[in-house]
């Protein structure tokens, strides 16, 4: 299994090769979040302590641990609402990355009633895609950033990222392959990047 998993992380890092580091990209925004939020190689100060404090964390789960480090601090929102299990790594990455940003699990009711606008989404558990992304759009304002993750996982991931970046109320989306991002600022022409993650 392990054997595997290598092979298919090379294949895509080898088929994503082209679009790395923004290279390719036109849009000076876009090539600044995928540069310095999205691929940035800089050794953040909370990365040594949280590979010292979970010493037998996958590959997966660090990268993705840290990308959320780096999208709490590009975000800086009051909470990060996710749909899914939020487990301690990811509280622990979004704490590193925003000591203010305070993870709610989205249960139905309880975070739906409030009538703020959600500024930082998870997705980690898709569901219902139809019904997420309806959710989603009526909680959703110009300065929200969304992450939907595996969106190659299965059907219902396919089908939310596919709603994700067909909808007019999406402007700019970056598919990283393990998980895509999108902004709702329409303020922005639509584009959607591949980004070699």
């Amino acid at each position: 299994m392990q054997l595997v998993s290598i092979i298919t992380r090379i294949a895509v890092w080898i088929a994503r090769m082209p679009h790395s580091r923004g290279f390719g990209v036109q849009s000076p925004s876009a090539y600044r979040f995928i540069r310095y939020v999205v691929s940035e190689h800089y050794p953040y100060y909370a990365y040594a302590g949280m590979r010292r404090k979970h010493p037998r964390m996958q590959w997966h789960e660090r990268k993705m641990g840290e990308l959320y480090l780096r999208l709490a601090n590009f975000c800086q929102a009051p909470t990060l609402v996710s749909f899914g299990t939020a487990g301690i790594l990811l509280r622990q990455y979004i704490h590193h990355g925003c000591h203010a940003t305070q993870v709610a699990e989205h249960t139905g009711g309880s975070t739906a009633d409030s009538g703020e606008a959600w500024r930082f989404i998870r997705v980690g558990d898709t569901g219902d895609a139809d019904g997420t992304f309806g959710e989603i759009l009526a909680h959703a304002d110009s300065d929200t950033v969304l992450i939907i993750e595996d969106i190659k996982r299965d059907t219902a991931a396919r089908r939310l990222w596919q709603l994700c970046t067909e909808s007019k109320a999406v402007s700019v989306s970056y598919d990283l392959y393990y998980c895509g991002i999108a902004f709702f600022d329409t303020r922005r022409y639509k584009q959607n990047h591949i980004v070699n993650f």
